[in-house]
């Protein structure tokens, strides 16, 4: 009974902090203490979002919530249908990232594209090559779901309608900030630049976690929280690609071509594979691989052959005496 009793206060508090958002400082560092108290609190309070989420579209003219075995005040109230419906939110968040029956925008960059993509609410999306997303403004929520790549996101402010980004195996929060998701095979990455989020795994078993500009975090398949590190630097550098550009600082060969031809049918091609390890620094431009090959001929004494789809890099070949 006792247990019982517990979880139906982290229910009861999970479903003022749902009313509660969005946070100010001082507010997001009390949810964070909540949160570190007990790891059942994060899902609690997923449970309650999404309640709310659910509740807002009903009172706004979405499909009718059943509350037949809840006491019924005189006029109902979004706090008072919250505490009925958080005990019968068993779907978790679904109710947070599941699309409305109406028409959504899909769009998608080609390999080599980078698009700006002005939103109806005055967001602004720049979306990364070889990316698809799928866009939803309704009247509760703007939502986002990131099939595969990489977007930016300057989100306008509005406290009423939060901004959230389905990537799969991660979901990311905010209202008015900035801030990047990829999304590949290996997992997602999120990023701040201005702002602060909130994010957490799809699983609602996971940990909600509050990042703040020049944080990242990266989250794994399976893994319950995320690996989260402050590197603003590091960050500006990964988004070099906004302004068209590729930033190196101490990466790899290796890593440099990849990046390179992720935006290039003309693919750069390591001959020689003891070159992948060799060190770099500079700021390129990312639709021109022939210049950057060009400076490693010139610095790294490196022999460039070039065909029409190719552009092979190998250790120059010393002369027989």
């Amino acid at each position: 009974m006792e247990v019982l009793r517990m979880r139906d206060h982290a229910e009861e508090t999970a479903a003022a902090w749902a009313l509660r958002h969005p946070l100010d400082a001082a507010e997001r560092a009390e949810l964070e203490a909540w949160l570190a108290q007990d790891h059942r609190h994060a899902g609690a309070l997923l449970r309650a979002q999404a309640g709310l989420s659910v509740i807002d579209r009903a009172v706004t003219g979405g499909a009718p919530i059943d509350f037949a075995h809840a006491p019924s005040p005189a006029t109902p109230t979004r706090r008072w249908l919250l505490a009925g419906a958080v005990g019968a939110m068993a779907a978790g968040i679904a109710g947070i990232v599941a699309w409305p029956h109406l028409m959504v925008e899909r769009v998608t960059t080609a390999r080599g594209e980078i698009r700006r993509l002005p939103l109806a609410d005055g967001s602004v999306a720049t979306i990364d090559t070889s990316s698809s997303l799928r866009v939803a403004m309704v009247d509760d929520s703007r939502r986002i779901a990131l099939q595969e790549g990489q977007a930016w996101f300057q989100v306008a402010k509005d406290r009423k309608r939060p901004f959230v980004v389905d990537a799969g195996i991660a979901q990311v929060r905010a209202v008015g900030t900035a801030f990047s998701v990829s999304r590949t095979n290996s997992g997602v990455r999120v990023a701040v630049t201005e702002g602060s989020v909130a994010a957490w795994p799809t699983d609602s078993g996971g940990t909600m976690t509050i990042l703040e500009a020049g944080q990242y975090a990266i989250f794994r398949p399976g893994a319950a929280a995320p690996e989260v590190a402050t590197e603003p630097a590091a960050i500006e550098r990964s988004l070099a690609w906004r302004s068209g550009e590729i930033s190196l600082e101490n990466e790899t060969l290796g890593s440099a071509v990849e990046q390179f031809n992720r935006y290039n049918r003309r693919q750069l091609v390591i001959a020689d594979p003891d070159l992948a390890g060799q060190r770099l620094v500079g700021l390129f431009q990312i639709d021109r691989p022939a210049d950057f090959a060009a400076t490693l001929a010139a610095s790294l004494d490196v022999a460039v052959t070039t065909t029409p789809t190719e552009i092979r890099l190998a250790r120059k070949k010393n002369p027989l005496p």
